[in-house]
């Protein structure tokens, strides 16, 4: 056995390949010593028009008392027409439904910040430069 210290460390892009795979299990392992094995519940909300169209949908995922929103859209023509309001005001339902603390997500200077906070979320981190040129907001809304 080698020791310790002596490690090579490569570059493997395959986000859910083997060792990607691996790399979960080691941290779920001892993060499972701490709050035990939570169970991640995937959540996709669409809408859809009357001919059955997407123009907007909300992916998200709830685990350790929270729901994370990953990614909220809505087709430019449907900006402004409360759609995305739906959208959120649906998974906020489905979060408390499951006993949730809270929803968080995180939102670009140019996207939906103001958005966010009329409909109650609050700003709890900033981080510069990400991307480049533009600053990312981190909000939470409690639900308990």
């Amino acid at each position: 056995m080698c020791p310790a210290s002596t490690v090579r460390i490569t570059v493997d892009p395959d986000m859910d390949g083997e060792k990607a795979m691996a790399i979960r299990e080691m941290l779920r392992d001892y993060n499972a010593r701490f709050i035990g094995r939570p169970a991640w519940v995937p959540l996709v909300l669409t809408a859809l028009d009357c001919e059955e169209e997407l123009v907007g949908g909300l992916v998200g995922e709830y685990g350790l008392g929270w729901l994370h929103i990953t990614m909220l859209a809505v087709a430019p023509e449907r900006r402004r027409t409360g759609i995305g309001a739906q959208l959120i005001e649906q998974a906020e339902h489905w979060a408390r439904a499951r006993g949730a603390l809270g929803v968080n997500l995180e939102t670009i200077e140019f996207q939906a910040l103001g958005f966010y906070e009329r409909l109650g979320y609050r700003k709890f981190g900033e981080q510069v430069d990400n991307p480049p040129g533009y600053v990312r907001y981190y909000l939470e809304k409690r639900l308990d």
